[in-house]
């Protein structure tokens, strides 16, 4: 399968230089690809990054499972926070060595041959894995990242990343908005090679950004810029997808799992059931299967039932198809952080508009998920009419809509903190993990720098440790 396939490479390629006392993982020249179409480069860090984030071994069981949104009845040791840490250095690695390089790289070539919008696309994926990156794991190598010579990387703090990414998605709407060149469309794996696309994606992936740091940082001219500009996202169309096939090795990580491999351990959870049910949610019957008693039955969080997997549902049918899209960014999250902004009047209209912007964000959630239209009875059981009551609403329907999606999922989950969710049965640690373990990798090779990261942390390197933008 791919993605195991890209974890065995980064494998080989670590254990290859593991003696030479000068390697360093996060700084692979670009000029020693044996790919010379920057289209193809282009194809390699799309690939790169959903197979790496949809594996249900990284997005499963320390995204998917730590949302609370599936359980595993067995092999849970990853959902009860004892993660394998070679799986966190493989996130590590390959965001560097497979997204982060082969970007630069098709950026330089790009930019050889005056293609602006190949330049921007390659900026745009290099920015998604920088906030990746810094998302999962706290400080990490962005301005000495990548450079030749440089087998030592300092590990910038988080504010100074994200000024980084806000400065690379700039750059790519200014290269788009010039509008020279063409992105090859059998090689662009979202867009089919439409620039117009690419620059709604680059304004709508700095929404998130800004929106992610907006506990840390006034961000309200800036969101109100974007809307203002018209480039966000305006349907599900938008949305940046990468197109799964139904033949191997081509195929979306999930399906590869639970399905191809078979690993049936991983059901929905019971926090995902009840929510469902307690609004009575049309998504449950795509989310989850009927177990062996015709009923919705989810696994509690933690607890291993290794004799009875067919007691509980197994995720819906829908969600282990093979072309299931690899969602890099969805219309419905755009309209939720938009909602969000609204409710906080990060953006104008307060309440009444944040409410606009939520039933767009879960019209398009059902739309996705081939439901058709939200009736006026749900929306009324979801309806909010205070600020306070917004958070807590427009929380745990973006929580919904980012079923499947296991890091981002997470990652909102850690920001916002709705819905309540507490640690599951018999956790080795008291909270709900807020970071990854950093790359062993970068502890054995760059240890000075490695140390003040860690030391820069409110716990240092362990799970516990918020990152920059949580309260």
């Amino acid at each position: 399968m791919k993605k195991l396939f890209y974890l065995f490479i980064a494998s080989i390629a670590v254990t290859a230089v593991s003696c030479d006392k000068d390697f360093e993982e996060i700084n692979i020249s670009p000029n020693s690809s044996q790919v010379t179409d920057p289209n193809l480069l282009l194809s390699s860090t799309i690939t790169a990054t959903q197979n790496t984030i949809y594996n249900m071994q990284i997005g499963g069981d320390m995204g998917l499972c730590w949302a609370q949104h599936m359980s595993k009845v067995q092999y849970n040791d990853e959902e009860k926070y004892i993660p394998r840490r070679a799986l966190m250095n493989s996130l590590w690695t390959v965001m560097y060595t497979s997204v982060i390089s082969e970007a630069d790289a098709a950026f330089a070539l790009a930019g050889e041959d005056g293609n602006t919008n190949l330049q921007a696309a390659a900026l745009i994926m290099k920015a998604n894995a920088f906030q990746i990156l810094t998302d999962v794991y706290g400080p990490v190598p962005f301005t000495e990242a990548n450079v030749p010579g440089n087998v030592k990387p300092a590990f910038d703090d988080q504010e100074t990343v994200y000024d980084g990414i806000l400065g690379l998605l700039d750059q790519a709407e200014t290269l788009l908005a010039s509008g020279t060149g063409t992105i090859t469309p059998s090689a662009d794996l979202i867009y089919g090679g439409d620039a117009s696309k690419w620059r709604k994606f680059a304004a709508s992936l700095k929404l998130k950004a800004l929106m992610r740091i907006s506990a840390r940082r006034t961000v309200d001219s800036d969101v109100q810029a974007l809307v203002s500009s018209g480039l966000l996202f305006s349907s599900n169309a938008d949305s940046a997808e990468l197109a799964y096939t139904a033949a191997q090795p081509d195929a979306n990580p999930i399906y590869e799992t639970i399905v191809f491999a078979p690993r049936a351990e991983y059901k929905v959870s019971s926090v995902l059931v009840n929510t469902l049910n307690s609004i009575s949610d049309p998504r449950l019957p795509v989310y989850a299967q009927p177990n062996n008693a015709s009923a919705y039955v989810g696994n509690t969080p933690g607890v291993e039932n290794p004799g009875s997997y067919n007691a509980f549902s197994s995720p819906g049918t829908f969600y282990l198809q093979p072309t299931l899209p690899g969602v890099l960014l969805s219309y419905a999250q755009v309209e939720f952080l938009l909602a969000e902004a609204a409710n906080e009047l990060i953006i104008p209209g307060a309440v009444t508009q944040a409410k606009i912007h939520y039933i767009n964000g879960i019209t398009a959630s059902f739309a996705f998920n081939g439901l058709g239209t939200p009736s006026a009875g749900y929306l009324a059981t979801v309806d909010f009419t205070t600020q306070a009551a917004g958070r807590t609403q427009i929380g745990t329907q973006r929580w919904l809509a980012l079923y499947g999606q296991g890091i981002e999922a997470w990652t909102e989950w850690r920001r916002t903190g709705y819905p309540a969710l507490s640690p599951v049965v018999d956790a080795a640690i008291p909270v709900i993990p807020k970071r990854f373990y950093y790359s062993t990798d970068s502890q054995n090779y760059n240890q000075a720098n490695y140390a003040a990261a860690a030391a820069s942390l409110d716990n240092g390197d362990s799970m516990e440790s918020k990152v920059w933008w949580m309260n």
